[in-house]
């Protein structure tokens, strides 16, 4: 019930401030914006705008991962929030009715979950468990990110300067990171403190690195922007603070990297995952929100690795969604005073800003592969349970290069890998009633 209670909130409060034009998640959708604040774009047009540029996400992203993961991606409530709350007219009646259909999305996203799950449960090839490899090497193969930025950014030596740091941190610690004082063990994740030091040698490298770009005085330009966000900062921190204490109870994600580790109760390491994150979704979420006075329902992702920090403290269950409630919502209050101070800062460190868009590509560069050797591997698991183990990594690929080559591709390339053995799941289970294959 207590999900279904916090899915509800997160559903009404999205909704909401989309209807009253505060927030919204895709960035992609929040330029839009500044067309119809400006009179250049009705209701309508922008609520269709809203449906085009989601549904897809919705769909072929946070649903097929969801569902493979088993814990809800963030997407899922928060691009259907854009959705209703520009669908509806942003007057007291459209408020109304945004605040109901965005809380009952998020009862059905809740119960849609649980469904889905007893539902598979039940076939006569249960394949939940090796659906779940997918993200696999999602977990294993994202330390290694801050290599790819620096090798961005800097150049292929400094990436191989710190991939060699990296490396080097997770063989030490998996040696010896184990620590005995007294009756407590104190034993150190190989991967998370490896990602710890290949994150820390990421940022040495930006700020020594010179740029060519130029400051961009957006704080001064879009002031009254940030000062119109900060009028909202209530509703701000109710929604963080809800965010922060669904990542805590473990059935809500920014993303397919924290959402296994905390699915496996590595709570440190996803925060760690969370935080990282955040920092990378800065110059997009700030730069877009300042420039068009809208901001993000989740700001840049900060209030869920706070959650995810509470949560890694072990706190018992009331006392642990109260305490990331709270924590959640004082960095979401945070983060909308410091709009203006952050935005500054941008301008003044433009390699900064430049970090963050590495880091977004580096992201989904690792997703992207990680998730389709995690196709491969899951799917082969499946289709063997029916004696057809090759025809999982053959219809993967299959997939793979057609969605790649097709002039307007069907899926989103991270969602391929998911999708296709979701797909041979089902095929399995029907090869299974049939009488076409053999029990492994």
């Amino acid at each position: 019930m207590f999900n279904y209670i916090i899915a509800a909130l997160i559903g009404a409060m999205s909704a909401i401030l989309a209807n009253r034009n505060i927030a919204v998640y895709n960035d992609g959708f929040r330029p839009v914006y500044t067309e119809y604040l400006n009179g250049r774009m009705d209701r309508k047009a922008l609520a269709a705008t809203s449906f085009a540029v989601s549904i897809g996400l919705i769909i072929g992203f946070a649903f097929t991962n969801s569902i493979a993961m088993g814990i809800v991606i963030i997407h899922t409530y928060l691009l259907m929030g854009d959705i209703i709350g520009t669908w509806f007219p942003d007057n007291k009646k459209g408020l109304i009715l945004s605040a109901v259909v965005g809380a009952l999305w998020g009862v059905l996203v809740v119960a849609f979950m649980s469904s889905i799950q007893a539902f598979f449960s039940a076939l006569p090839v249960n394949f939940l468990t090796q659906l779940a490899g997918v993200a696999d090497y999602v977990v294993t193969t994202f330390a290694v990110f801050p290599a790819l930025v620096v090798g961005y950014q800097c150049g292929v030596k400094k990436g191989l300067i710190t991939a060699a740091i990296t490396l080097a941190t997770y063989l030490l610690i998996s040696r010896f990171g184990v620590f005995q004082v007294g009756d407590f063990t104190l034993a150190l994740n190989g991967e998370g403190m490896a990602m710890l030091a290949g994150t820390i040698t990421m940022i040495v490298f930006a700020v020594k690195n010179k740029t060519d770009a130029a400051e961009t005085g957006l704080t001064n330009i879009f002031s009254t922007n940030i000062d119109a966000i900060k009028k909202h900062w209530i509703l701000f921190c109710i929604t963080g603070g809800l965010l922060a204490c669904a990542a805590s109870q473990c059935f809500l994600t920014t993303d397919v990297i924290s959402g296994p580790l905390a699915m496996q109760g590595s709570f440190g390491q996803a925060a760690l995952v969370a935080l990282v994150r955040a920092i990378g979704y800065v110059p997009l979420v700030y730069t877009t929100a300042i420039v068009t006075g809208v901001f993000s329902p989740a700001g840049s992702y900060f209030s869920v690795a706070a959650g995810l920090f509470v949560a890694a403290m072990g706190l018992s269950a009331p006392m642990g969604a109260l305490t990331a409630f709270i924590s959640g919502a004082l960095v979401m209050g945070l983060e909308v005073l410091l709009l203006g101070v952050i935005g500054g800062l941008l301008d003044k460190f433009p390699a900064l800003r430049e970090l963050g868009d590495y880091i977004r590509d580096a992201m989904s560069k690792i997703l992207e592969l990680a998730l389709l050797v995690g196709g491969f591997t899951s799917s082969f698991a499946i289709m063997n349970e029916v004696g057809m183990g090759a025809l999982g990594p053959m219809t993967v690929m299959i997939v793979w290069m057609l969605n790649k080559t097709a002039k307007k591709p069907v899926l989103m390339p991270l969602a391929v890998g998911p999708v296709v053995a979701i797909a041979l799941g089902i095929i399995a289970n029907v090869i299974m009633v049939l009488g076409l294959g053999v029990a492994a």
